[in-house]
């Protein structure tokens, strides 16, 4: 845990400061406090889903969270914001970076995201082929019913335990 906190750290927070201090004056003009504000919101929500999803993959390994040989889990994992959407660690770096953007207000850093965010659509394509290998219909069945980066309306509604559907009253035949 303190090897995944320390890289997490590493990854979303400092290299995005030291991005924003490329190109720029010493002493560059901040952005506007409802801007940064907004930013410092965004970071906190990222990293909350990244510790959410942390926390839902330490619940349900089997005899704690062991070491893996392999890059592809033991088990397929569907409780906490898995349920709502299907890479939670992703998004939730993506967030931080976009919050981060905000912040920092520097186009090296909006870069930064760019390259994050290719590089995550990259291993989430390559994650997906192994872990259909692995886990087949029940991996398909997950890819059916929950989203991959935003949660819809209906990933919510079977989160909470509500499988309704909307639709609209019956209409009468009448004819005049």
């Amino acid at each position: 845990m303190l090897v995944w906190t320390a890289g997490a750290v590493g990854l979303h927070a400092a290299v995005p400061f030291q991005l924003s201090r490329l190109g720029r004056p010493a002493r560059p003009a901040p952005p506007a406090p409802a801007v940064r504000g907004a930013g410092l919101v965004t970071v906190a929500a990222g990293g909350t889903l990244m510790a959410w999803a942390f926390a839902a993959h330490y619940q349900q390994a089997p005899r704690g969270w062991p070491l893996e040989s392999g890059l592809v889990p033991g088990n397929l994992l569907r409780q906490g914001p898995y349920r709502l959407i299907r890479n939670p660690m992703y998004a939730g770096e993506a967030t931080v970076w976009a919050g981060w953007g905000l912040v920092y207000a520097s186009p090296a850093v909006w870069a930064g995201l760019a390259v994050v965010c290719t590089g995550l659509a990259g291993t989430v394509r390559w994650e997906d082929r192994r872990l259909l290998q692995r886990f087949g219909d029940d991996y398909r069945a997950y890819l059916a019913d929950v989203p991959r980066w935003v949660p819809s309306n209906a990933s919510r509604r079977r989160a909470r335990g509500r499988g309704l559907r909307r639709h609209s009253p019956p209409q009468s035949s009448q004819r005049a």
